[in-house]
């Protein structure tokens, strides 16, 4: 199962930098649940929860930042996907690029993504899965 929940986790990034929404959010359960541990999470908020919650956190950071996903690396962590990338971005107002290092661990219920936490700091998602580097 490892190996179809990390393509799971790169059809959704690579629908997401396309911005096909209804293709990303196809391959997350309806109770799906999006945390932010550290970093934005002061600025952004915490948690979104849902599929129309997820949805909206999503164009709210499109109309911000908008931003492009490159996968550093997956691994498997079990019923987890650890993932490590950088977000590059523009700021709407400011123009300013920005790039922005993160991790991100996902939880996988019945062959769907359930739970997404994104760490400011990479090797804290590591911690998190038990994959300290």
């Amino acid at each position: 199962m490892s190996q179809v929940n990390m393509d799971i986790v790169r059809a959704v990034l690579e629908a997401w930098n396309r911005r096909d929404f209804d293709a990303a959010i196809s391959h997350t359960h309806e109770d799906v649940e999006l945390h932010f541990i550290g970093g934005f999470s002061d600025v952004m908020g915490t948690e979104w929860t849902g599929r129309e919650g997820m949805l909206r956190f999503w164009r709210e950071w499109l109309a911000t930042l908008g931003g492009r996903i490159a996968l550093e690396r997956l691994q498997d962590a079990g019923n987890r996907v650890v993932v490590l990338g950088t977000m590059d971005a523009v700021g709407e107002a400011s123009g300013a690029p920005s790039s922005i290092r993160f991790g991100q661990v996902w939880t996988f219920r019945e062959g769907k993504v359930i739970r997404i936490d994104g760490y400011y700091d990479p090797e804290a998602a590591l911690q998190a899965a038990g994959l300290q580097e």
